[in-house]
């Protein structure tokens, strides 16, 4: 894993004086890229918005929002399914969300409300897998929640799927994430994050917070002395020609994960577009203003950054902040004061923020914009004034690059538990992403050992795809 780190300043050309990276002593093997056998896609996808979305923003709120508090409001339910909140009018007529949305009311048409999200897993962890790679996770040695870790045989995170599929001509890295490596209470990390079976070579750039915990921090990348930009270079290439002669095709995991590190080191070094995404003071004030100071506020906003910096894929987690009885989204306990006053305004405001700014860059067209969580929340508020885990029925936000605006898509029964049309798994929606970004579902790809496996064994979703 790549580690960006450093303190927050204004960047110019070239590199900075006072952060790091330290590249480690090259190397002997190189990795092995997985080859590519299909490039078709299916029979049946709408060849005109194939490949629509020339980049992605994928929001997570980890922890798994309340959707009959937000999307899918049930005003007509009795006390303990509605809760206390009330609906609001949006600018698009016959759209309802959340009175504690009041900046994402004001964009609904230009993002589309999918109701009818449904699958099985209750757990954080592995249902946080299973949004981000849409395969299911496999729990048989797992014996409880704590158990269901990171494995070498994890499916590719999307953002992997793309950096295969899609490499950069340009230096500039396919996949970046931030704030922080999720984890369910700051300590299981949630699988699905990275390459899987590809290798961390298609991990993303991972971005990290300044130790305040308000900002983020692009390094200098310091190499040893008598090791330049351009020789670096060199010896990449002196190792691929070297590997290949010698067929090293196998069981060198830990040698190829260090020389992605490389590789991730020279994309940087190569692209000062990226490091001057982080300059957020470039901004207007009224931009900066409108993102908020919230460190989620300022993810999304560089993410906007970073994408227009050439980036493929960014994807902004929710980051882990206390306190205990909710951390993140995952509100047990007093949902209705975290909600008020922690979690929907920063939310809120960074959404509805880097909807409008891509729309009035003309960005939006060809960006594909993704909110979602591991999962929904149980519509019955329980005795300690929380929302439990549901995955029956799961509210996202979809926007941009072939996805009608000012639309919902599915519905849920009275008591938003369960679909009650238009329900969609999370393997079909990750069809839909990648289809989208123009990856076929069908494309073939190959763990290092060589085994196939197929990139998503769901069906785009065609109604979802204007």
């Amino acid at each position: 894993m790549l580690r960006v780190l450093g303190s927050p300043t204004k960047l110019c050309d070239g590199l900075g004086r006072r952060d790091f990276l330290r590249i480690g002593s090259l190397g002997a093997a190189g990795l092995a890229l997985p080859d590519l056998l299909s490039q078709q896609s299916r029979a049946g996808e709408q060849q005109g918005s194939f490949g629509k979305a020339r980049r992605c923003l994928l929001i997570f709120l980890t922890g798994g929002p309340p959707q009959v508090d937000l999307w899918d409001m049930k005003p007509s339910a009795p006390a303990e399914i509605r809760g206390e909140l009330k609906p609001i009018a949006t600018n698009v007529p016959g759209i309802q969300i959340s009175e504690l949305m009041p900046n994402l009311a004001k964009v609904a048409d230009k993002f589309c409300i999918l109701r009818s999200l449904t699958h099985h897993d209750t757990v954080h962890t592995s249902a946080g897998y299973t949004l981000l790679t849409g395969f299911d996770h496999l729990q048989s040695n797992a014996k409880t929640a704590t158990d269901i870790k990171p494995r070498p045989e994890d499916h590719p995170h999307l953002g992997s799927l793309l950096s295969l599929a899609r490499p950069s001509a340009s230096g500039t890295p396919v996949f970046v994430s931030l704030p922080e490596v999720i984890k369910d209470a700051a300590v299981n990390e949630f699988p699905g994050q990275g390459g899987g079976f590809l290798g961390r070579g298609f991990d993303p750039l991972r971005i990290e917070t300044a130790q305040d915990k308000k900002s983020f921090r692009l390094p200098d990348i310091v190499l040893p002395p008598d090791m330049t930009p351009s020789r670096l270079a060199e010896r990449r290439l002196l190792q691929t020609a070297f590997n290949r002669g010698l067929g090293i095709a196998d069981g060198r995991a830990a040698s190829a994960d260090l020389d992605a590190n490389y590789v991730r080191a020279l994309d940087l070094l190569h692209s000062p577009g990226v490091q001057k995404a982080f300059d957020l003071a470039a901004e207007p004030a009224a931009i900066l203003a409108s993102y908020g100071k919230h460190l989620f506020g300022q993810g999304c906003l560089l993410g906007r950054r970073l994408l227009e910096a050439g980036v493929s894929l960014v994807t902004v987690y929710w980051h882990y902040e206390g306190p205990d009885d909710s951390p993140v989204w995952d509100t047990h306990e007093n949902n209705f004061p975290h909600l008020r006053n922690r979690l929907v305004p920063p939310a809120d405001a960074a959404i509805a923020a880097v909807l409008r700014d891509l729309s009035d860059r003309g960005l939006l067209g060809e960006t594909l914009v993704v909110v979602l969580g591991e999962f929904g929340r149980s519509p019955k508020v329980n005795g300690k004034g929380g929302r439990d885990h549901w995955p029956h029925a799961q509210s996202i936000l979809l926007a941009g690059a072939g996805i009608q605006g000012g639309s919902v898509f599915g519905s849920t029964d009275p008591e938003g538990g369960y679909p009650a049309t238009c329900p969609v798994t999370p393997r079909d929606l990750a069809a839909t992403f990648l289809h989208l970004l123009g990856v076929p579902a069908d494309l073939t790809i190959r763990d290092r050992s060589g085994r196939p496996y197929r990139a998503c064994e769901g069906t785009p979703v065609s109604k979802l795809i204007s």
